[in-house]
This record gives C-alpha cells, structure tokens and sequence, in this order.
C-alpha cells in the first residue's frame, strides 16, 4: 500500500478535530519540506504557515463550508499551493482531499484523506493557458483574416481582422454561421467545393486569389489559403482559412500577368524576411571558434573550443558564445532559455544583445549573470509573462591558469580532468535568469591542468529520453567520456552526441541541445619545435 500511495505521489492525514491533533504520512510531510517524524504545521489550523497567501482565505473558507454541513455525501477535494519550507520558499500544487466523521449532534470529530501532488499537471495547465493567450494575441493583431471552419463549413473561430471584413461586432457573433450570412450563393457554392475538396483529398489551396460577391452586390477580391485542419487523434475537423484582401491590387492591375508579378514579388519578399530571421538566429552562434594562446617563459599554454549545436525546431533558446578578453582572457557562455521555439529564441536574441553590452564586466562571471538578470527582469517585467533562463559564464585565464565560473539554475559542467577521470564540478547555486530581480550570484575558481576538459551542455542532453521515459543523466555522460576518453573538444562533443543517440535510439529530440567542449593544453618550446621538425 505504501508503495502504491508514494507511486501516486500522494500522503495521508488524520486530523482529530476534537483534540486538534494531526497526523501525517512521510509523503505529507515530504510535501512541505519536513523530515520523518519532524513535527509540522496543522494545514487546517495553520494555515498562515502552509498555504499560498493567495489561497488562504479559499482554503480556510470551503474547509469551514465542509465541516459546518453535516450532509455531505462527497468527499471535500480543494487545489491549492502549499509552501516546501526547505526548498527557498518553493511553493507546489497538492489536492487536498478530505471525508469528514460526524457526532450524533452534527458536528465533526474528524477528518481523515490524502495530499495529491498535482503540481505538473497545474504547471503543464498554466503554460498551456499562457500559450493560448498568446495566441489569441497574435492572430487577433495580424491584418490578415484568420478562421476555422467545421465538416460542415460552420465558423468554429474567426480573429478580428475577419469581424471586421464581414461586418460584425465581435468575432464571437461569427461563430456558428456559414459564407450563406454574408455573400451570393454563386460564392458560397464554390467556396463550399472546394472546402470539400480539401476535406476529401488533404490537398491544402496556398495563395489563390479569389473572386469574393456579396448579399449587398459588393465585389472584393482576396488572396486566400485554406488548409485541412486535424485533432489530435489524426481525425479530419474542417479546415483553417487565412485571407487577405486584395481589392485595390487587382483593380488597379487589370492584367492578370501583372496581377500575379505583384502577387509573387509579395510572397517574395515574406519569403526573404522568414530567411532572415532564420539567418539573424544562427548569427547568435559564433560559426568558428579560434583557439586562444598564452606564451608563459618557455610554455605555451593553450584552450581550444568546439561545439554542437541541435535545436529541436527551426529555432531553438539554447544560445551560447566564446570571445576573448584582453591578451589572457576567454569568456564563455551557455544559456538555455525555457521552452524551445520562436518564442524562445526571442529571449534568447535578447540575451545575446544585453550580452554584448556587458565587455566591462566580462572578466566578473557573478557580475555578468547579475547584470543578464537586472535586464532581462525588467523587460519581462513589461510584457506580463513568466519566462526564465539559465545560463552558466565562465572566465578562463591564461596567465594565471584558472577557469572562473558561475550558475543561473543551470546544469553544472563536466570535468574530464587530465587523468581521465570525470565529474560534475559543483557551483554556488543562483537563481534562474528573469525570475526575481537583485539576487546575488556567486562564482568558483578552478586550477587548469594541461589535458583538462570541460563540457558545458544544455539540460536536454541529461533529459534525453528512450523509449521507457528514463533520462540520460549526467552519470551516463560521465561514464562514455570516461570510456572513449576524448582528446580534442571535437572528439569530446560528438562522443556526448554519441552516447546520446546510443541511449534514446531515436534522432528526433524533445528539446533543444547545446554542447560546448574546451579543452586546456600546456606545451614546451622544445616540443613544439620537435613537432615542427617530425612535420
């Protein structure tokens, strides 16, 4: 049972209302932070001390509305956030359920149930909730006529652009109604075709210009595309329409060639703006990294870089850069911005932009992740929505021989040291980048040894799953490097990209994955100059 119960992530309390004593299971108190035994805050009673401010008055009230009725016949089930009190003030989602025991006179003795963490299925509702939003936002601010219509060529959605072209209020006052509202039958028997061609054949129709007659005896033309929309289960729905009017462009080009030379040279330059944006992306990436060389009396030390960079999608948050610093210095830096996508590359361009203003302080890792932090913050701040990055900056040294570094949540180097031998290097833990403005961050200072390497990585090599949902994790890592003991950073890349595609046995990625190998190397006049000779 006790298996079962920690397999559903859920704990059990007793609450004696009579003697207001409580009781919980190890999984409770798990759940706000307290050991085995420790002695906890009574939830019900205590409120103040468990329960997110912001659901405080919720909880007490419909716990006080449970209890006060006698009658209930289901089970009291309340979501709420609870405080982990060892977690730096985390706060999860749990489902308290509770079933409450009654005395002859009606009033309760007892309340007995479970602590159910809900906390990814709230987290996963929350970003799916701020992804519509944003979509809502971006189709209602686009020119152009976006709907949705059902197997019947009934309006499911249409944004405001589409209001206003069919002259209704609000695009909700289209819902439910077909192209028969608005234009001629001779219309609305073609559109209605070739709706039905694209539900029977799948074949979508891209940027046809459109003879549109209204009920009124207006004639508009539109330029419009129409594509079979799917559900999830892979089931035909309807179709999706995106238009745009363009009336004045064929009234003023009778000439259908010199109609479609307009059309092209559109469609042309959308064309030339999505490889831009496409090539501004791959920008942030540095395309060669050269090595950097420091000559101490009759040794010459060396750090040579390397890199793999695999988004998940066209675009990708993974960023990260390498540039030199006064005669000695290398920064380096490796960020992953949360989420993949356009969105996400957005931030990730921003970063890079705040980045390049930061050289002053460049050779300060804790002052280069407070600063990313203070701007980033602030321009979230604005556009009302959670995002985060982590990021790890590193300083190497030549002069002095050291590698100085510091984390923003993000997941800790891998040291492949001269000997061979792996680890995780531990670094003072920092917040996530644009979480909470002012934190302090702290940095940690490594001695080099010539033959060290270091992997900075992305967290989705380490969440790479295979197909029994199990994580690469840092220590399968660890052990591959160990195994083909790497030599140049591009033999140690491509040997983490390796053991990656060995464990999930796929080549589709869930997430982004940024890989950024250096390598420390010391060599004498004398060897050189034996190398020269061999050469």
């Amino acid at each position: 049972m006790n298996l079962a119960l920690e397999a559903a992530e859920e704990g059990i309390y007793i609450w004696d209302i009579t003697q207001n004593i409580i009781h919980y299971t190890e999984r409770c108190l798990s759940m706000m932070g307290y050991a085995p035994g420790e002695e906890a805050p009574n939830i019900f009673t205590q409120s103040d001390l468990v329960v997110f401010p912001e659901d405080r008055a919720f909880f007490k009230q419909e716990v006080r509305r449970f209890l006060e009725n006698s009658s209930h016949i289901r089970p009291m089930r309340l979501e709420i956030r609870i405080l982990n009190h060892t977690s730096n003030g985390a706060w999860m989602w749990v489902r308290v359920n509770g079933k409450a025991q009654f005395n002859k006179q009606g009033k309760p003795t007892s309340l007995v149930g479970v602590f159910v963490d809900i906390t990814r299925r709230k987290s996963a509702e929350m970003r799916a909730q701020e992804e519509r939003e944003l979509f809502r936002v971006l189709i209602n601010h686009i020119p152009n006529n976006i709907y949705v219509k059902n197997r019947s060529s009934r309006f499911v959605m249409a944004n405001e652009a589409t209001a206003r072209k069919l002259n209704v209020p609000i695009p909700s006052d289209i819902i439910g109604k077909t192209d028969a509202d608005f234009f001629d039958q001779k219309m609305c028997e073609i559109s209605r075709r070739e709706e039905l061609e694209i539900m029977e054949t799948g074949k979508s129709i891209i940027g046809r210009v459109q003879h549109e007659t209204w009920q009124n005896g207006k004639e508009t033309w539109g330029m419009v595309s129409k594509f079979p929309w799917f559900g999830r289960n892979g089931q035909l729905k309807g179709i999706v329409g995106i238009s745009s009017d363009v009336t004045k462009l064929v009234l003023a080009e009778q000439e259908v060639k010199k109609t479609a030379q307009i059309l092209k040279e559109r469609n042309d330059t959308l064309e030339k703006e999505i490889d831009l944006a496409r090539e501004i992306q791959l920008a942030l990436l540095p395309y060669e990294i050269p090595n950097r060389s420091y000559q101490a009396s009759n040794i010459q030390r060396k750090v040579t870089f390397n890199h793999i960079f695999t988004p998940s999608e066209g675009v990708a948050g993974d960023w990260f850069d390498v540039f030199p610093i006064g005669d000695t210095g290398t920064g380096v830096i490796i960020c992953d911005v949360m989420g993949h996508g356009i969105r996400s590359a957005l931030i990730a361009s921003m970063l890079k932009g705040i980045m390049e203003q930061l050289f002053h302080i460049s050779a300060h890792p804790e002052k280069v992740l407070h600063a990313l932090n203070h701007q980033l913050t602030k321009i979230l701040a604005r556009t009302n929505i959670t995002m985060f990055a982590t990021a790890v900056y590193a300083y190497i040294d030549l002069q002095m021989k050291t590698i100085t570094m510091a984390s923003a949540g993000h997941p800790f180097p891998i040291l492949l040291n001269h000997e061979g031998h792996g680890k995780q290097i531990t670094l003072p833990k920092g917040m996530a980048l644009g979480l909470l403005d002012n934190v302090p961050y702290k940095c940690a200072e490594f001695h080099l040894s010539a033959g060290d390497r270091f992997l900075l990585f992305t967290d989705g090599l380490t969440e790479a799953t295979n197909s029994e949902g199990d994580e690469l994790g840092v220590d399968r890592v660890i052990q591959a490097l160990e195994h083909d003991q790497p030599k140049t950073t591009k033999e140690l890349v491509f040997s983490t990209l390796k053991c990656t595609g060995k464990f999930t046995h796929c080549s589709a990625l869930a997430d982004d994955i940024c890989l950024l190998g250096i390598r420390y190397d010391e060599t004498s006049d004398d060897e050189r100059a034996s190398l020269q000779d061999i050469e």
